[in-house]
């Protein structure tokens, strides 16, 4: 059993994203903006970044970046993927995550255009084929959940179920994973939370598509459990401690203390999630984390994530700079961390206050 003290948590990511390591090109080669093309790419729109990947031919690029705008181009860039997604994760459920793939990139390059209903229609069609007791299946996210993870499960898989993440339908599968208690210490009390450690992933989802596999989700609650993708974390880091367990645990509380909040794309829950962790990080990583906020914020996009991070740094930048949207990561740093720890906490302690005045309340920080 595993004891964590968050000390300064006040009530305990739907998703926190976990990314691979960043790339980096000699001095003198053309140099990609991956901040800018990996931020569109989890917004939901990989087909903006297209742009970002136009060079000019007479000038050298390093082969790790032509490889990987060689990679993006064949996934988002012709009329069909050609792309090797499919082809490195075969297992019992390819035709099942072909219908995923599909759908995920029709949605990308048609923003335009609504794909709710095609999705449904195709998972429902293929489980009524494939899964006997699904012959009757009704066209409801409710009864397509509860048939797809018993297709899955089957299989020997286990799965998030029917769902969305962010504004797009989603679909995660691991084959293994291993549970843990942890006893988590926050406002004097201690609660025992189990988390359950996943591995060996067929498929981490949207996000995981969209960035060829640089970011994906690492971790999220439900009320009775937490989940968290093995490989995201070092369990003794202070990542884990802060964007893991205190995010998540978050979540954990909120589904009790709010059990209809969820704005945009899970916004609110985001948005206390990301709170947390700015109350509890130290200087190094929380600084990376603000610069990581600044550059995914986007309160107009669909994704809850992009809504929280742009209304996290909206409201601290008015409580400590007092302006409206503060970008300059050099402006942040002549704050003590320890300003922004407490300034973090109070913001989220008055958004508790707030959404305690409203009975049901389910948004909040995006009308």
């Amino acid at each position: 059993m595993k004891t964590l003290k968050l000390a300064t948590l006040l009530i305990l990511n739907f998703f926190s994203f976990s990314k691979t390591n960043a790339q980096t090109t000699p001095n003198d080669s053309i140099k990609l903006d991956y901040t800018k093309i990996y931020a569109l790419a989890l917004d939901g729109n990989p087909k903006q970044a297209l742009p970002l990947l136009e060079i000019d031919p007479t000038k050298k690029i390093a082969e790790k970046d032509l490889k990987f705008k060689t990679n993006f181009e064949n996934r988002f860039k012709f009329a069909a993927d050609k792309s090797d997604f499919l082809e490195t994760r075969k297992s019992k459920i390819d035709e099942l995550l072909k219908i995923y793939r599909d759908y995920w990139r029709f949605s990308f390059l048609n923003k335009e255009k609504k794909t709710d209903t095609l999705i449904m229609k195709n998972v429902t069609d293929f489980l009524k084929k494939n899964l006997p007791a699904a012959k009757n299946l009704s066209l409801n996210e409710d009864s397509i959940n509860v048939y797809q993870k018993k297709y899955i499960s089957n299989l020997g898989y286990h799965t998030t179920g029917f769902g969305k993440t962010g504004g797009l339908y989603d679909l995660l599968v691991w084959k293994t994973e291993k549970d843990t208690i942890y006893k988590v210490n926050y406002e004097g009390q201690e609660t025992s939370i189990k988390i359950y450690f996943m591995d060996d992933f067929i498929t981490l989802g949207w996000s995981e598509y969209a960035t060829l596999g640089r970011y994906y989700p690492a971790g999220w609650a439900t009320q009775e459990a937490l989940f968290c993708v093995k490989k995201a974390y070092d369990l003794k880091s202070e990542t884990f401690r802060v964007s893991y367990i205190g995010h998540e645990g978050r979540h954990f509380a909120d589904y009790k203390l709010f059990p209809k909040l969820k704005g945009v794309g899970s916004a609110d829950l985001e948005y206390r999630g990301k709170l947390t962790e700015l109350s509890l990080y130290s200087e190094d990583g929380l600084y990376k984390r603000i610069q990581s906020f600044i550059n995914n914020g986007n309160y107009d996009s669909d994704n809850g994530h992009s809504i929280a991070a742009y209304c996290v740094i909206r409201d601290l930048s008015r409580f400590l700079f007092n302006t409206d949207y503060e970008k300059n990561l050099d402006k942040w740093k002549t704050i003590p961390a320890s300003k922004i720890n407490q300034a973090a906490a109070k913001i989220l302690e008055e958004n508790t206050k707030s959404l305690e005045k409203i009975p049901n309340v389910e948004k909040f920080v995006k009308q």
